[in-house]
């Protein structure tokens, strides 16, 4: 914004204005102009390119094209509206002259043109107009099309055709598809796609990635595969740019700018009383506070700022200092004295009064490598009357908080019981020990190899709620277990001795109790009327005794567990390995479906092929890999270990693709309008800074009137009860979650919780932040 001739003040030699007070000899009309200009003071930032020749207006220079041996067709230079070998009708370019294209006269082959660039760490977007032209009408329809096989030169293996964009590591073979060098899958055609799509603009943010790469040289690869017919990929208007982004002026700043506009009022009053309206007091105060919203410091650590969607909302840092890694948030009677878990510490720390106190109530040694650590903490539900708090966290082998994964006792996740004093926690028992350890990377007698190259310290759940019936039900994740309670009667191995690990199973014993819900009395005895207790009863021994505790199994990862106030029902978030992220209304002696399949029951080929082929096998457990999942649901169905009065039950809704839900909670009340009331809201277990996309994400759900179901009806496309993220086939992609979408920017959130005044407070582990969610004014 240049300055006003009327407005311009005496300057420094090296440009700074000399002093607010100058300001003041230009006149009155420039103190709206100086708090306008402020607010702007961060000019726009010019876009730097990473990539030449774009366009392709200079044919393919900056560009390397490379073809599969023995295959048929190129990328070629596209002009006019005939393509550039077989001459097939196509649309025009749609910058300048001309673009790249890929074609053939029709025999089977695999082409990639590619540029490198050095990744920054500066805001970096990607923008590209990208052209399909399938020749083989109704390809897409048939299983094998998903397949990008770029080393099968003859179609006689597997029958594929498709076209991709990705990212991926510069030193890698153009054509690879290992996980280990592709970073990013930006497009790719999938089944169900038109035969011929025209040339479409697309625009992705990849500042994540970039910015985890910085200094590193990257590859922006178009490719295809055109094995059964010829498939024309157009790619034209190409630009990879960063851009600073402008970094929120500091709180000085901000101040000394109001600071200056109320100077010049002050001034002008002296200079002049009585000649300035009320009305232009008014302009002048709005235009101060403008500036000086403008450049207020963030809270937020997360890529992009903490906000909600919904208008009627929003979100406030009520502490942002005096915390790491905070997982969690126990409120004591009122929203001014609570108890703040933190995941790697081993400590729960009091805040009074938005002040967190100098000494934890509870310091305990945790083992936090991976997602274990310090990970729940609730009250008893007649608190302080019974003044018990349930801790649930990864006890560490030497004594002192470690992050090493194999420092950790074999039944290292505990469930302990404290008592409050007023001021801090006194042990009190132990009510349960769960497997911590995962050893698969040690050989299994009897079995050649190991098929695991490292311990793990993932999968360990964590949260617990207790019931409306008083019951403590308590969540644990598989921890990479593959026997009865993830559906495999006889473990993970085809042959002799048919054991889960090195520590035995596939039976629930101490060491294999995993992948369950379980329902505990307050003091950690079973209850009677569990759904598993007369058949485990009836096996007897510890793997009866557990059988018992389990309310439902079947399950694989989650964070987000909550119960309906207004119904009763217990609702548990489940996190995909890539495919098919999982929202359950569990109800006793449910069976998930893991490690048979994840998702609706009707969706498991889709799970299978997307875990096969998509993801190359790769779950966490390659000792059970989904090349040995069934084909079709009959046969999936007919796979599950069902116990005695056992049932399977879909979940209420899915992502096809996975979403990383977290942190649940219903709303109760109408603190936040009357339309919340009865909603269900979960976080995200990834930061947008890490995955992009979903990541950092709210949801906010709402139920049927029978309490039983998710309410679809404001999206038809959620008719299915699966959102299927179609847009780019890959995780943390959100089409058709755009209705459950509330708010963006939190980062990784360990909990939602409702406070005493009925607003939500959503913990941030990433951004070290707990937020406020309230009405707005």
């Amino acid at each position: 914004m240049p300055t006003p001739a009327h407005c311009t003040a005496p300057r420094t030699p090296s440009g700074r204005l000399s002093r607010p007070a100058s300001l003041l000899a230009a006149g009155w009309r420039c103190a709206t102009w100086a708090a306008v200009a402020l607010a702007g003071m961060v000019a726009p930032a010019q876009a730097v390119p990473l990539i030449t020749n774009g366009g392709f207006e200079a044919g393919m220079t900056g560009w390397t094209r490379d073809d599969q041996v023995g295959g048929d067709g190129s990328f070629f230079l596209q002009t006019g509206t005939a393509s550039p070998q077989n001459g097939s009708s196509v649309p025009a370019p749609t910058e300048g002259n001309n673009a790249a294209m890929s074609d053939s006269f029709g025999g089977p082959g695999a082409h990639v043109l590619y540029q490198d660039f050095v990744a920054s760490a500066l805001a970096t977007t990607l923008r590209f107009d990208l052209y399909i032209g399938n020749r083989d009408i109704g390809i897409f329809a048939t299983p094998n099309s998903l397949r990008f096989d770029l080393t099968n030169t003859t179609g006689a293996l597997t029958l594929n055709q498709q076209a991709r964009v990705d990212i991926l590591l510069a030193s890698a073979d153009p054509f690879s598809l290992d996980p280990a060098d592709l970073l990013l899958n930006l497009f790719a055609t999938v089944v169900g796609d038109p035969d011929e799509s025209g040339y479409t603009p697309y625009s992705f943010d990849l500042s994540a990635l970039t910015a985890a790469h910085a200094g590193q040289t990257l590859r922006l690869r178009f490719a295809e595969t055109s094995n059964l017919a010829p498939l024309q990929m157009g790619v034209d208007a190409v630009s990879l740019d960063t851009r600073a982004v402008p970094e929120p002026a500091s709180g000085l700043l901000a101040v000394l700018g109001l600071a200056g506009v109320v100077a010049l009022r002050r001034g002008r009053r002296s200079a002049g009383r009585g000649h300035h309206t009320a009305s232009s007091r008014v302009g002048l105060t709005a235009a101060a506070t403008a500036a000086a919203m403008a450049v207020a410091p963030a809270a937020h650590a997360d890529s992009v700022p903490a906000a909600m969607l919904d208008p009627g909302l929003q979100v406030t840092a009520v502490l942002a200092t005096g915390l790491a890694q905070p997982i969690g948030i126990v409120f004591l009677g009122t929203v001014n004295d609570y108890l703040v878990p933190e995941k790697a510490s081993g400590q729960i720390k009091r805040v009074v009064n938005g002040v967190v106190q100098a000494t934890p109530v509870l310091d305990l040694a945790v083992n936090s490598a991976s997602e274990r650590g310090l990970l729940n903490v609730v009250l008893h539900p007649n608190f302080p009357a019974t003044p018990y708090v349930y801790v649930r966290w990864t006890e560490s082998l030497t004594g002192n908080d470690s992050n090493v994964v194999a420092e950790v006792p074999l039944l290292g996740n505990r469930v302990d019981r404290f008592a409050w004093d007023g001021s801090t926690l006194v042990f009190d028992r132990t009510l349960v020990r769960l497997r911590a350890r995962q050893t698969d990377n040690v050989a299994v007698p009897g079995h050649p190899g190991s098929s695991n190259a490292n311990e793990a310290g993932n999968h360990n759940g964590g949260v617990m709620r207790f019931g409306a019936d008083g019951k403590l039900h308590v969540f644990t994740g598989d921890l990479g277990r593959r026997g009865w309670l993830q559906n495999l009667p006889n473990g993970p191995f085809t042959t002799p001795p048919l054991v889960d690990d090195t520590f035995g199973g596939p039976a629930p014993d101490d060491a294999h109790l995993a992948g369950v819900v379980l329902r505990l009395n307050d003091d950690g005895s079973t209850p009677a009327d569990n759904p598993f207790f007369a058949t485990g009863a009836g096996i007897g021994g510890a793997v009866g005794a557990n059988l018992q505790k389990v309310f439902s199994y079947g399950h694989r990862n989650g964070f987000g567990m909550a119960f309906d106030p207004q119904g009763g029902a217990l609702w548990l978030t489940e996190n995909a390995d890539d495919a098919y992220s999982e929202l359950n209304r569990v109800v006793p002696g449910m069976n998930g479906g893991w490690v048979q399949f994840a998702g609706p029951i009707n969706r498991m080929a889709d799970w299978r092929r997307i875990e096969v082929l998509q993801y190359n096998q790769a779950l966490q457990q390659v000792r059970y890999p989904p090349t040995r999942a069934a084909y079709n649901p009959t046969a999936a169905n007919g796979r599950l270990f069902m116990f005695p009065g056992a049932a399977y039950k879909d979940p209420e809704l899915s992502w096809r693709y996975e979403i990383g839900p977290s942190g649940t909670t219903f709303v109760q009340g109408n603190a936040l309008g009357a339309a919340h009331n009865g909603t269900l809201w979960f976080g995200s277990a990834r930061a947008f800074s890490a995955v992009g996309g979903t990541g950092g994400s709210l949801y906010r759900l709402r139920l049927t009137a029978d309490r039983q179901a998710v309410d679809t009806s404001a999206d038809p496309r959620l008719a299915d009860k699966v959102a299927d993220n179609l847009f780019r086939a890959q995780k943390f992609e959100g089409t058709e979650s755009e209705t459950l979408v509330i708010g963006r920017g939190f980062g990784t959130t360990g909990a939602i919780e409702q406070g005493p005044d009925g607003n939500l407070y959503v913990v941030s582990l990433t951004d070290n932040t707990i937020y406020r969610i309230s009405a707005a004014p």
